[in-house]
């Protein structure tokens, strides 16, 4: 496999790793082991310590966007191969599963399965399917403004989304509203936090250890101010208070953590070995999620399936979790390498591009007899 002269390895390998705290978030949550490790034993506090340092991984991949795609070409045929992609794995999964289970799925739910974008069975594609859409108004505008003016807007975008957002009663009417992160609006805000970033450097001098020790820090300050807070509801009111504003992804936290992992991994030196291995398996990364999260199978394979792990001493149980994550990883990884060879097989890529080009031209031509008429 070649390697592309230019291409940020780390970065590419931020995506993975950002995937995979995907699954150690599922397999946290969905799975039961959250909900089983009750109290305040050390189960109990390991599995919120991997829970909050793991939390950052929406955030980072809507950081990684902005890096990127501040310095990429626009092209809506990246949209729709993306879109293939996911309509393969939402209708096809939901078409197996209606064949062999029945009971799970019914014939009027593909309708809903077809449509994955307009019915939201992936949330993360349907608010990146909107952030897409505003690419080319959100670049136009970070290339117009200086760099003072960016970093202000940048400043009063945190200061307002996250800080303000956070401290705010989140409701429907709210004019903070982002519904905890899970938003497209969200999404371009951090989007634009990305491309700041990559056109204008930050935390430059900080060490990459340092960056490190800021992800682990804000992981540790998000658990400690959560169990303060549940001491003191039960010392008041005999409730353990649940603070869960910190683990919202719009959470001051969140964001500086995440930000401090975008830095370690954008300076990341990766030797050739690792760089062809980052290759191989970095484009099977959305795959993971596409596939492990399906509503069908989320809800009929991994709902409370790990539940068990709570019962294990605290430092097995954080291996427990580790293991099951890659597990759902690797499996997910390679059913999605088998599809990018499909797609290499059928040009999805250059048919998609093909057809855009033509669609330009069209475009054009009208356009064009249209001034002629004028």
């Amino acid at each position: 496999m070649a390697l592309k002269q230019g291409r940020n390895y780390g970065i590419d390998l931020l995506r993975m790793v950002a995937m995979y705290m995907v699954c150690i978030l599922h397999v946290l949550l969905h799975g039961g082991v959250l909900l089983e490790s009750g109290g305040f034993s050390g189960q109990h506090l390991l599995s919120w310590f991997l829970e909050y340092g793991a939390r950052c991984a929406v955030n980072l991949y809507a950081l990684i966007s902005g890096f990127v795609g501040i310095k990429s070409k626009y092209r809506v045929s990246n949209l729709a191969v993306l879109w293939l992609q996911v309509f393969l794995y939402s209708f096809g999964i939901a078409v197996a599963v209606l064949i062999v289970r029945p009971d799970f799925c019914s014939g009027s739910d593909l309708v809903g399965f077809a449509f994955p974008v307009l019915t939201k069975k992936y949330w993360y594609f349907s608010a990146y399917f909107c952030l897409f859409l505003f690419m080319p108004l959100l670049n136009a505008g970070i290339n117009t403004l200086g760099k003072s003016s960016m970093r202000r807007t940048v400043i009063a975008m945190f200061l307002v989304f996250s800080v303000a957002a956070s401290i705010a009663k989140q409701t429907s009417h709210s004019p903070f509203s982002l519904n905890s992160g899970f938003s497209g609006l969200w999404l371009m805000i951090l989007y634009v936090l990305g491309a700041y970033i990559r056109k204008y450097g930050f935390w430059e001098k900080v060490p990459q250890p340092a960056l490190l020790g800021i992800w682990l820090g804000c992981t540790a300050a998000s658990l400690g101010i959560r169990i303060t807070a549940e001491q003191i509801g039960i010392w008041l009111t005999g409730v353990a208070y649940n603070a869960t504003v910190l683990l919202a992804y719009i959470s001051p936290l969140m964001v500086l953590g995440s930000v401090a992992l975008l830095l370690f991994f954008a300076r990341l030196q990766c030797g050739n070995i690792s760089k062809r291995i980052i290759a191989f398996f970095a484009p099977a990364a959305f795959g993971v999620y596409i596939i492990h999260m399906h509503p069908l199978i989320g809800d009929h394979l991994l709902y409370h399936r790990f539940s068990f792990i709570a019962d294990y001493s605290p430092f097995a149980l954080v291996a427990a979790v580790i293991l099951c994550a890659f597990g759902i990883y690797l499996i997910c990884s390679l059913i999605d390498l088998v599809r990018i060879q499909v797609f290499k097989l059928l040009k999805i890529k250059q048919r998609c591009l093909a057809l855009e080009e033509k669609l330009k031209r069209r475009v054009y031509d009208i356009e064009t007899r249209t001034k002629l008429r004028h």
